[in-house]
């Protein structure tokens, strides 16, 4: 039982609040959100930053379930995805991984390099061109989430690319959401 324990002191040494890794749906979405909005307030997060985090969450989670690859281990199919939940300080950060496709890596960085060259009004304009004029894309994106998760959170985005094999990469992101939220 050792093992548990220590768990325990690397996610208390890490700052995490809450954590899911597993294979993702709408209901568990849901459940996701209620339990995160439930820590929220348990830390008596101000309503504010409560709110963007949440709308954050949304955003990266439907993201996940709806761009990411499917993945088969033997035991599970499905949108797999690691979610954590912490702070630091006064600032909090998601951390969200999923599988990608490795024919979409490219574009995706592309595009997360050039947003993280814009400051915050850019971005909000930018969101609103895309709300007014969005194309759609082929899975349903108009490319609005990666925007709205960046001028709520205030940030830029860090992000990595763990290689899997010939075909997936493991794409991670982390969002740290500032006290000026």
């Amino acid at each position: 039982m050792a093992s548990v324990f220590d768990q325990y002191q690397m996610m208390r040494t890490h700052h995490l609040i809450f954590g899911y890794r597993g294979t993702l749906t709408n209901d568990l979405i849901t459940s996701l959100l209620q339990l995160s909005d439930s820590k929220l307030k348990e830390l008596k997060t101000p309503f504010r930053k409560k709110k963007s985090i949440i709308n954050i969450l949304i955003e990266c989670l439907q993201n996940i379930l709806y761009h990411s690859e499917s993945f088969h281990d033997g035991l599970f199919s499905g949108h797999h995805c690691l979610f954590l939940l912490g702070k630091r300080e006064s600032d909090y950060f998601i951390q969200i991984g999923n599988f990608i496709d490795n024919t979409q890596m490219t574009d995706l960085q592309s595009k997360l390099d050039y947003l993280n060259t814009l400051d915050s009004k850019q971005i909000h304009k930018m969101y609103l061109e895309v709300l007014e004029n969005g194309i759609i894309s082929d899975k349903g994106g108009a490319g609005l989430g990666i925007l709205r998760v960046m001028k709520d959170s205030g940030s830029k985005i860090q992000y990595a690319f763990q290689s899997i094999d010939k075909t997936r990469s493991f794409y991670c992101m982390e969002i740290v959401i500032s006290e000026q939220v």
